[in-house]
Parts: C-alpha cells; structure tokens; sequence
C-alpha cells in the first residue's frame, strides 16, 4: 500500500512539473507575440504598409524569421494582426462617442467628431488602416458586409437612429453611414497623407462637411 502511494505521489509530482512546464512555454510563447506585435506597430508607424517587413521585425526583436513564422503564417498575417488591435481601439473610440439617449443628430455629429480626431491625432497609424491598404473595406473573412464591421457598425446603428426620426430623407442607413464616412475619410486622408490640411484644420473642416451632409439630407425631398 506504501509502494502504491509513493508511486502515485511520484507521478502526481512529474505530472504537476510538466503542467508548469506547459504552462511556462505558454507564457513565454504570448510574451513574445506581444513582444512581436509591439515591434510590427513600431515599424508599420514608421515604415508604412509598403515599407513594413518581417525581416526587420526579426532583427529588431534578434528573433529569426523562423521563429516568427512559428507565431504568424506570414507577412500578411502579422499586419492584420496588428491592424486587428487598432481597429478595435477604433471601434471603441466610436462607440464610446455615441450616447443612445442624445438626439440622432447629436449622435451622429459626436461619431464625426470622435472619427477625425482618432484619425488625426496618429496620421501615420490612419494611412495604414485606410490609405495604403490594398484590401480597405474587406472583412477579414473575405467579405464586404460592413454591418458586421465594429467600428462601421456603430456609424451604421447611429444612422438607423437618424433616418428613424425622419431626418435623412428618403436615403437608407447604409447611404447616410457611407456619405458620411466618405466626408469624414476624405478629410482626414487629406490630413495624414499631405502638408496642405493640418490636423486642426481638418478636425474644423471634416466637421463642416459633417454638419453640411445632415443639413442637406434633412432638405432633401
């Protein structure tokens, strides 16, 4: 019964070494994604979608492509995943702007304003979100059903709240939410990628054209 005991408290012990072992890998392994994706959005501020590499993310990190590779099937993969993080940091900034219980107007106009100044205040990280991307306006599944973007969804929920109160005209949801983002991108687009609008500029400017499309939808028969 002694033997029996004894080798049961072996293995439970070699058991709970390995689970520590497992466990430890497992730590060290998210350590260094983090560490991975911190240095990609370093070089994807400094570099651009069309500068980026992996090749620097490796000597930047002293880690070998391959061990990346361990971490992010490629390139690509590496890029959505930090282009993932900043358009939920997006979606948040959008969704903490909107308050349901404000007038649709309100509501609208506050997402504008909350969209220009997430846009302008890192121009670098909005060219590569909505500027260098080849593949802007598709879902990482493929598709392009923006009602399933967080952050476009959020534009959309707000613009369902201002044709229901009778203020867009005859135009549905997905028009106003599209000639509103329009307005806001083209602003904000002109900011990040040229001299000729700086970022005051263009949160005065990009709000005008904001509160101009809400007065023209609101006249239009």
């Amino acid at each position: 019964m002694a033997t029996q005991d004894s080798s049961e408290s072996v293995l439970s012990r070699a058991e709970r070494l390995r689970h520590r072992s497992a466990a430890r890998r497992e730590a060290q392994r998210g350590q260094l994604r983090e560490l991975l994706l911190a240095v990609a959005e370093e070089q994807l501020l400094e570099k651009g979608y069309g500068g980026f590499s992996l090749r620097e993310v490796a000597e930047a990190t002293q880690y070998t492509p391959t061990t990346i590779y361990r971490h992010f099937r490629d390139r690509e993969a590496l890029i959505a995943a930090v282009l993932e993080k900043w358009f939920l940091l997006f979606a948040r900034a959008l969704d903490e702007a909107d308050h349901p219980d404000a007038a649709p107007s309100e509501r609208i106009l506050a997402l504008g304003d909350a969209y220009l100044r997430f846009a302008l205040a890192k121009p670098a990280r909005y060219r590569v979100m909505f500027v260098d991307r080849p593949d802007i306006g598709i879902l990482p599944d493929g598709s392009a059903d923006l009602h399933d973007d967080p952050a476009f969804g959020v534009l959309i929920r707000v613009c369902e709240a201002v044709c229901t109160a009778g203020e867009a005209g005859p135009h549905q949801p997905i028009q106003v939410a599209m000639m509103f983002w329009l307005g806001l991108h083209g602003t904000a687009a002109m900011s990040a990628c040229s001299q000729i609008v700086d970022a005051r500029a263009a949160q005065q400017i990009g709000m005008g054209i904001a509160h101009l499309l809400l007065r023209g939808l609101r006249s239009t028969p």
